[in-house]
């Protein structure tokens, strides 16, 4: 699945969409990586995007970029599970931040914390970088998404979460103390240029997020 451009109320978004079933923890590795290091293509090309959070390039060294940070992401994989990356196995929340930190942009851990804090503390501590969230549907399994963006206000704030299954951007509330429900809803307004991703058959699905964070310490 190749890149995608979406945007939000808040900006624009660089969602890449995940290559196989059980690829989207990998999936958002490459959207932190290609996130953490986009001034570098800032650096080459007056055509990226200006907002400072999640700006994308528009032209042909986007697609170059991207393809290089996929490379980097397969190869830190392969050096810390030792085996190569096909998509085919699930990756749990222990081996993300071990991937991100052969990738030269920090130090990343995981933590988990109760699902009922875990908005107060995107609010008060994650929300400098981007960072990867764990969410379990209800109707059983899990599933990896990135945060890009947090916008605060007095009572709590909203979050941006790019999903690289179907390629959407969620925009969710944050209310301190109350678990964060990640509902699918289709996208409306989304140009896929002939690009094809993966889609929930069910717009109603909803799923909790556990509290599982992977973030730059």
């Amino acid at each position: 699945m190749p890149w995608f451009l979406r945007t939000s109320r808040h900006g624009v978004h660089a969602v890449y969409g995940q290559q196989a079933d059980n690829s989207c923890g990998i999936a958002c590795v490459i959207m932190v990586n290609f996130k953490m290091k986009k001034w570098e293509v800032a650096s080459a090309a007056a055509t990226v995007a200006s907002n400072p959070i999640v700006g994308f390039p528009a032209l042909g060294l986007a697609t170059y970029d991207a393809v290089k940070r996929e490379t980097e992401v397969y190869g830190a994989y392969s050096k810390v599970t030792g085996q190569k990356y096909d998509g085919t196995t699930y990756t749990d929340a222990t081996v993300l931040p071990r991937v991100l930190n052969e990738l030269s942009i920090g130090r990343w851990v995981a933590a988990c914390v109760t699902a009922r804090d875990l908005a107060g503390s995107i609010l008060d501590k994650y929300s400098r970088w981007p960072f990867i969230t764990l969410v379990h549907w209800r109707a059983g399994g899990g599933h990896f998404v990135i945060c890009d963006n947090v916008e605060k206000s007095g009572t709590g704030g909203s979050a941006d979460f790019c999903d690289p299954w179907d390629t959407s951007v969620r925009t969710l509330t944050l209310v301190r103390g109350r678990a964060i429900t990640y509902q699918v809803e289709h996208a409306t307004g989304q140009v896929d240029l002939g690009q094809t991703h993966y889609a929930y058959a069910n717009a109603a699905k909803k799923a909790d997020m556990d509290g599982w964070i992977i973030y730059r310490a």
